[in-house]
């Protein structure tokens, strides 16, 4: 069981485990959506996590990214954006620009 907020998603999870195999993967998965569950739909995770604030937008992007890397250095560029390195960039240059247009505002009117 993985607890909110500190699951991937932000949200209460519940991970299970079973022997390798299809037969008892299957028989394990049939009787999960009999009880009532359903599969989880290609990337809901990574857009839960995004919806709750556990990933920003290029960040949820670089995971598309690093399941589809085809190369070493696309995924080693997946993984950097995954880490926050692009958002951080962003970040920086619109704290500058924030503060550009402050300065030009508090100049425009002495």
């Amino acid at each position: 069981m993985f607890h909110a907020p500190a699951s991937y998603t932000g949200e209460d999870v519940v991970e299970i485990s079973c022997h390798g195999g299809p037969l008892p993967i299957g028989l394990a998965t049939q009787a999960l959506i009999t009880s009532g569950s359903r599969l989880a739909q290609p990337g809901e995770f990574t857009f839960r996590a995004y919806m709750n604030g556990k990933l920003d937008l290029a960040q949820a992007e670089a995971v598309c990214d690093l399941i589809t890397a085809q190369t070493a250095e696309a995924h080693r560029a997946a993984v950097s954006q995954h880490g926050g390195q692009l958002s951080f960039a962003i970040n920086t240059i619109r704290d500058i620009l924030l503060r550009v247009l402050l300065e030009l505002s508090f100049n425009r009117f002495p």
